[in-house]
């Protein structure tokens, strides 16, 4: 039996195909974008999506700021408008991405009939005649 070649050995690393950030992202926004980019699976986001994943980012981005600038001594109201909207701009994009707990729940649940309880079991809950485990 002949002996393999080296290049024979070599197992192709399998790339995926994730969306890149755009070039005009500032740098916590981009942060942002890696975060959730590498959090979800390859196949979560479309190519159609990366406006609104932009979006979500910056809002992110802009909150985070505004955090921070409330944080000081003498902070301006008018970051404490700006946290706000922020936030709410990213309270309808992440629904829209699917990134909230709720929007990765089934559209259709199977709910399961309520566990049937013999008669004699709910005598003794009733009666309090039963052993505790």
């Amino acid at each position: 039996m002949p002996r393999k070649a080296a290049d024979a050995l070599v197992v192709p690393i399998p790339t995926t195909k994730r969306l890149h950030p755009p070039p005009d992202l500032s740098e916590r926004a981009k942060a942002e974008f890696i975060r959730i980019v590498t959090c979800e699976k390859p196949e979560h986001f479309k190519t159609s999506d990366q406006s609104l994943l932009v979006q979500y980012c910056e809002a992110a981005s802009l909150a985070d700021r505004a955090i921070k600038e409330m944080q000081g001594d003498d902070a301006p109201e008018r970051w404490l408008r700006t946290w706000e909207k922020a936030v709410r701009a990213m309270s309808g994009l992440a629904l829209r991405l699917r990134l909230s707990p709720q929007s990765r729940m089934p559209n259709n649940p199977t709910r399961r009939p309520p566990e049937r309880v013999s008669y004699y079991e709910r005598e003794a809950l009733e009666h309090g005649g039963a052993e505790q485990d």
